[in-house]
């Protein structure tokens, strides 16, 4: 069995306030337990620091945590270091990491006028397609989480990917999608950090995240990044 974690940084909007890029993450992992142990281990770090335990454990939290009060002043100080402290732990944990990174001023014309929803199901299938073809041959729990706003009842994003995967990728296994709340799901909180650091290098040219995850990156698809 092969668990995917998705998650996404950026939007597909084209406000004067929009992201400059759009980034999707496929978390992949045979072996969820250990992923799960190694994120709950660096949880338990943070909280014994003095981290609200009220407080989601995310990317943006984490990195503005200075900001915020009630945040011990030494982890606001020290919130870089544990951000590689979390990814390294991950990235030990028999793990793949695939990615889609769209730079949004050469999105085509027809995907900036189709309706709310389909630029989003067009790149999660493309690599979505491009990991199975590259690596998958066995039954897929793909999990998302449920409160992305990208992911819709207006334009089925399940429908949609069980369509492509079946279809284009002739994938013959189990394939089950489940809509699930990260604050349950420590693989969904992983791809968060990992999603995060990723689109850190492409936004704000921020790699030292990014150079920790790359060599265990598997696909990368680039869209005029």
């Amino acid at each position: 069995m092969q668990y995917l974690f998705l998650d996404e940084s950026g939007e597909l909007g084209f406000s004067q306030n929009s992201s400059s890029h759009f980034l999707l993450t496929m978390l992949q992992t045979d072996a969820p337990k250990q992923l799960k142990n190694a994120v709950r281990r660096q949880k338990k770090a943070l909280h014994d620091a003095g981290w609200p335990r009220e407080l989601e454990i995310k990317g943006t939290s984490l990195n503005g945590c200075h900001r915020i009060n009630g945040i011990p002043h030494q982890i606001g100080e020290r919130r870089r270091e544990y951000i590689s402290g979390f990814i390294r732990a991950i990235v030990r944990a028999n793990v793949t990491i695939h990615y889609a990174i769209v730079n949004k001023s050469r999105i085509t014309e027809n995907l900036r006028q189709a309706p709310y929803g389909i630029a989003y199901n067009y790149y999660s299938g493309n690599l979505l397609c491009k990991i199975h073809n590259k690596s998958i041959h066995e039954p897929i729990k793909f999990i998302v989480d449920k409160r992305n706003k990208e992911t819709h009842n207006n334009m089925p994003f399940t429908g949609y990917i069980q369509t492509r995967i079946i279809s284009e990728c002739n994938h013959t296994h189990g394939f089950d999608i489940k809509h699930e709340d990260s604050r349950d799901w420590l693989g969904l909180q992983a791809v968060d950090l990992i999603c995060w650091s990723i689109f850190r290098h492409y936004e704000h040219k921020d790699s030292e995240f990014l150079n920790l995850i790359a060599p265990h990156i598997g696909v990368r698809d680039s869209w005029y990044a």
